[in-house]
């Protein structure tokens, strides 16, 4: 039976996909479970140069984009005033201009134009890319197009791409952006297991705060990870009292420059030498499979 594990957390920065590909590595590797990680944060994708896994398949994701035919364009306004996004404008002498980075390919436009004069159009707006396994281990990770703001719609499809391979893995990682948004929302939707990353300080225990209220509307199970345990001037009174108050399970990751310069180099801690947070990593591994702490 597959078990989908999902790695977010409110805050930008806390660690999420640190602990996301260590942990699927460790489940991979240690425990000869096969893994399928699955990376969402599409205008960041960093598991790529973590892993260093062969891509076998890369896909492009693409959105409705209107093609204005002049020739039938009357210049009457009707599709600039039902736009949503207000990416398209009447500019006088030059007729109906389309702002290709505010359109959210929604299509109003192509219907309610009394003329036809709005034609369907697709444009790419990024990629999903799907790795060889190796070692128990694949990756599934969305890219958005430099520039873009169709994080939503690329990290969508990703989700729904992986899906369809879910069946065939013992768990699922899925590694989030950062926030509550709607990827968020259908994540954890699916989640048997949420793994909720904050760093002890205000910001990051306002976020967890938020993020906390989604996860039991939900009725999700969840443990927290509190990654760079230990950094100077932290909230820590705050952050244990916050975890008290909710019945909240947690683990500690402490700080280490050594983890850090891990990360930087691309390599999973299991291979960096740093068994101290290799063995708190391993906690939260045995929390993945366990069910508890």
């Amino acid at each position: 039976m597959t078990r989908v594990v999902v790695v977010t957390g409110g805050k930008g920065g806390v660690g999420k996909t640190f602990v996301a590909v260590n942990v699927a590595d460790l489940l991979a590797r240690e425990r000869s479970l096969r893994v399928l990680l699955v990376d969402l944060d599409v205008s960041n994708p960093c598991t790529p140069s973590l892993l260093g896994l062969p891509v076998r398949e890369r896909e492009p994701v693409t959105v409705f984009r209107p093609r204005i035919d002049r020739a039938k364009c009357a210049r009457c306004g009707v599709c600039v005033e039902r736009c949503p996004a207000h990416a398209l404008v009447l500019i006088p002498g030059k007729g109906l201009m389309l702002i290709g980075t505010l359109c959210e390919g929604c299509a109003m436009c192509l219907y309610v134009c009394p003329r036809g004069a709005i034609r369907e159009g697709e444009e790419v707006v990024g990629w999903v890319s799907v790795t060889e396994e190796v070692g128990g281990l694949r990756l599934i990770y969305g890219e958005l197009v430099p520039g873009g703001r169709q994080e939503g719609e690329v990290a969508e499809r990703t989700l729904e791409s992986s899906r369809r391979l879910w069946g065939d893995y013992d768990y699922v990682v899925v590694d989030t952006p950062p926030g509550t948004g709607k990827v968020i929302l259908r994540a954890v939707s699916a989640a048997d297991l949420v793994l909720s990353v904050t760093e002890p300080t205000r910001l990051g225990l306002h976020d967890l705060a938020k993020l906390h209220t989604l996860v039991k509307r939900l009725g999700k199970r969840e443990v927290v990870v509190v990654n760079k345990y230990g950094i100077p001037y932290g909230d820590y009174d705050e952050l244990e009292g916050f975890l008290k108050a909710e019945g909240l399970a947690s683990l500690r990751i402490p700080y280490s420059e050594d983890a850090l310069r891990s990360y930087f180099e691309g390599k999973p801690i299991r291979l960096s030498g740093e068994p101290e947070i290799l063995e708190r990593l391993r906690d939260v591994a045995r929390a993945v499979v366990s069910g508890h702490t």
